[in-house]
């Protein structure tokens, strides 16, 4: 009886209750009901009532040798829980200890939408009591630590985080790609893939004692999620599904596409060798206006191909103090969407872009669309000694714009799968491919329906939407082209200006040059500086130097 001198009332009830159940049914079969190979029939109620702790010898899951019982059917007899509240028990029994597990390099490849977050950068709150700023790193920060795949409260630095481009507020991404150092499955010589290179590491401190081993042909999750991996061949070493375990707890509005192990030094901003930004706009900015002229627009994006001074074509940051404004620009063309009948997609290739650079390039075609500017003006802004400072004019919205693709050279060694399988996949031939598939891009499928799910509902409330302006027209007739008084342009996202006479751009007041910009953030940085010094002094009792701070304000 001593091993129930510690249980709880609830659980001695439970107990007892599962007890009379198994000698009230002994003649309908129970899932505690496994014979033994040889030896007496004994009854599971009478083996659990007399019997000790004692060694058991299993040849199969729930089958043991001699008079022996299954202790794990006994058990689950007895306490009457299930097998995940088990597992939750133990968790919450033992603490989750990070150190304790190896850790590996990985690629995430990601997709956003930009409109509900306030950039893709993790922020810092903008007071000790104000709430986090809602951004795409900070949701997915706290997706990892959930999952535990990192440590939790180490912040990116913890993990070696490094992403390839930032994008602002509202803007969407589906091609980022991020890399970090997460948790792994992975032990050596668990016959896997080598994982030799340097992308994988031991664990910091060791283990503690592993609780039972799991069901055969499968492989424990230790997430928070408690579930399991399904090994589909025993010759197949997996690893965690690294995008299947975060969207599980992500929001709809952020999406893991697929992971690649990492053997080689690689970092997902420097390693890039060209980002891909897409833009999409309809042709005709409201219903009554004459569209944009595809031609002229054509003719001024061309003219951005090559290396310039992008000065004039972004917004300028004292606090980068970037002196170099000069970028290379691949490729520019447009093409129509292949989704959306009567919208265009203005697609830019460079190997690097500045603050709002994208955003600017479209806001000058919107002009020049409008037949308001010039193909010309586009040489004109990248020509610093013409145009030495930018002109004002409003950029573009940022609900069209998306980081569709991060380009990188063959030797990063990105080989993406969405699965568990550890090992190459993309060099593959065709037919091992086919008998890996289940592995490497497991759940792939299931994943791919609820987007299409996602996809179809915008497409329908964006016919709803259709169906209230063609319903005004049946009633009311069609409706005639707007006089305006003055003139219209797009500026993206559904959104246009107007204005009774337009100025054009090359007349309009500018801003300063990047070198203004630059030393005026050093100047105010230094008059703090000397302020913050003074203050402490002044709050130490020492004197205050007030000639150094009036000769830098001079």
């Amino acid at each position: 009886m001593s091993r129930y001198a510690n249980l709880s009332r609830q659980e001695l009830i439970a107990r007892l209750s599962a007890l009379e159940g198994i000698s009230s049914s002994s003649s309908e079969p129970s899932t505690a009901d496994v014979p033994p190979v040889a030896g007496p029939s004994v009854s599971h109620a009478a083996a659990a009532a007399t019997a000790g702790p004692s060694t058991l010898t299993t040849t199969a899951p729930g089958v043991t040798t001699g008079d022996s019982t299954p202790s794990s059917a006994v058990d689950e007899s007895l306490t009457g829980l299930n097998k995940s509240q088990r597992r939750a028990n133990k968790r919450d029994e033992k603490p989750f200890h990070f150190p304790s597990h190896p850790t590996r390099h990985i690629a995430l490849l990601v997709a956003y939408h930009g409109w509900p977050y306030s950039g893709l950068a993790l922020q810092p709150p903008t007071s000790p009591d104000a709430p986090i700023v809602q951004t795409v790193e900070s949701e997915l920060i706290a997706a990892l630590e959930k999952t535990r795949l990192i440590e939790v409260g180490k912040g990116w630095e913890g993990c070696g985080y490094s992403r390839c481009g930032r994008t602002d507020r509202g803007v969407s991404g589906e091609g980022q790609v991020v890399n970090l150092w997460v948790r792994s499955a992975r032990r050596p010589g668990d016959g896997g893939s080598d994982l030799g290179g340097g992308g994988w590491k031991e664990a910091r401190e060791p283990s503690p004692p592993k609780p039972a081993a799991p069901d055969e042909g499968q492989i424990e999750d230790e997430s928070s999620t408690g579930k399991t991996v399904e090994a589909k061949s025993k010759s197949t070493t997996v690893e965690y599904p690294y995008p299947k375990l975060l969207n599980s707890v992500l929001p709809h509005s952020i999406r893991i596409l697929a992971w690649s192990p990492l053997s080689r030094p690689f970092d997902s901003r420097f390693s890039c060798s060209h980002r891909h930004y897409r833009y999409a706009f309809h042709l005709r900015p409201t219903p009554t206006s004459p569209p944009l002229d595809l031609a002229l627009m054509r003719d001024a994006a061309a003219r951005l191909i090559g290396e310039f001074d992008h000065r004039n074509f972004c917004k300028l940051d004292g606090s980068k103090q970037i002196e170099n404004h000069r970028r290379t620009v691949l490729e520019a063309y447009f093409e129509e969407s292949e989704e959306i009948q009567g919208m265009m997609v203005f697609n830019l290739i460079g190997t690097a872009f500045l603050w709002h650079q994208v955003r600017h390039i479209i806001a000058i075609l919107f002009l020049i669309g409008s037949k308001l500017e010039k193909p010309e003006l586009v040489s004109d802004l990248l020509d610093v000694e013409k145009f030495p400072s930018k002109p004002n004019y409003m950029m573009g919205h940022p609900l069209p714009l998306t980081l569709h693709h991060c380009g990188y050279p063959d030797e990063a060694g990105l080989d993406w799968r969405f699965g568990g399988y550890d090992g190459p996949y993309s060099s593959l031939a065709e037919e091992d491919k086919e008998t890996l598939y289940p592995v490497a891009m497991g759940g792939r499928e299931g994943f791919e329906r609820t987007l299409d799910s996602s996809k179809q509902q915008a497409e329908l409330r964006a016919w709803q939407i259709g169906g209230s302006m063609k319903k005004m027209n049946q009633v009311l007739g069609p409706s005639r082209a707007e006089k305006i008084g003055g003139c219209l342009w797009p500026v993206g996202g559904g959104e246009f200006q107007m204005t009774g006479k337009y100025r054009p751009v090359e007349t309009r007041t500018r801003g300063e040059t990047p070198d203004e910009v630059n030393r005026k953030w050093r100047e105010i940085k230094e008059r703090r500086g000397a302020a913050a010094a003074s203050a402490a002094a002044a709050a130490a009792g020492a004197p205050v130097a007030t000639d150094m701070v009036s000769a830098r304000d001079e």
